[in-house]
């Protein structure tokens, strides 16, 4: 009877609904920002990041790097494809504060339209999520800045997902990529063989 109830606990806390935070920053004009997830109340990701030459760099807070080539052969590019692919259809979206910051030094008629047209994006994206999810309710909250050039977005995004959701996307996302790299792998093979030997 004990093994029965524990059982019975396990599996109503694999399929139990968890919440979690997604932090999003970054600078357009400096190609920086930071991004940070919170699942209940225990932080699992707090990176900062840089893109340059093609390449993300990422620090965490133990000021360790990583590198990342946005190529489409990355084999971590290839995972987040899959399990962001996958895991986007079974996230609830509750709650999104979004915040932007955009201005053209003494051009009040740029920063009006860029204001205006990051707007018209944002509530686009968030029309194409109301007919997926319901729930996905978000506020905006624009700041057009006439004195500086920025364009600063952020985001803050409280989600609701399970542990059998989150794990069998990424153990499917996993199988998807090492097939992926495979494929390539044998593309490059045969690249290599078709080229002609140079004299």
């Amino acid at each position: 009877m004990v093994i029965e109830i524990i059982v019975s606990v396990l599996l109503f806390l694999f399929f139990l609904p968890i919440k979690s935070n997604f932090m999003f920053y970054i600078n357009l004009l400096a190609n920086k920002g930071a991004l940070a997830v919170q699942i209940l109340t225990k932080s699992v990701v707090q990176d900062k990041f840089k893109i340059a030459s093609g390449q993300v760099t990422t620090k965490n807070n133990f000021n360790k790097e990583k590198t990342i080539d946005l190529s489409q052969e990355d084999r971590t590019v290839i995972f987040l494809q899959n399990f962001v692919n996958d895991i986007c259809h079974k996230i609830i979206i509750d709650n999104t504060f979004i915040g932007v910051e955009v201005g053209k030094k003494d051009d009040a008629m740029t920063t009006a339209i860029l204001s205006g047209s990051i707007l018209m994006i944002i509530d686009l994206l968030f029309a194409q999520l109301y007919t997926r999810k319901s729930g996905a309710n978000y506020n905006v909250d624009t700041e057009p800045l006439f004195c500086q050039n920025k364009i600063v977005l952020s985001a803050q995004m409280e989600l609701y997902t399970n542990v059998f959701d989150i794990v069998f996307s990424f153990l499917k996302s996993n199988l998807k990529t090492i097939k992926r790299v495979r494929e390539i792998k044998k593309l490059q093979k045969l690249e290599e063989v078709d080229e002609p030997a140079q004299c």
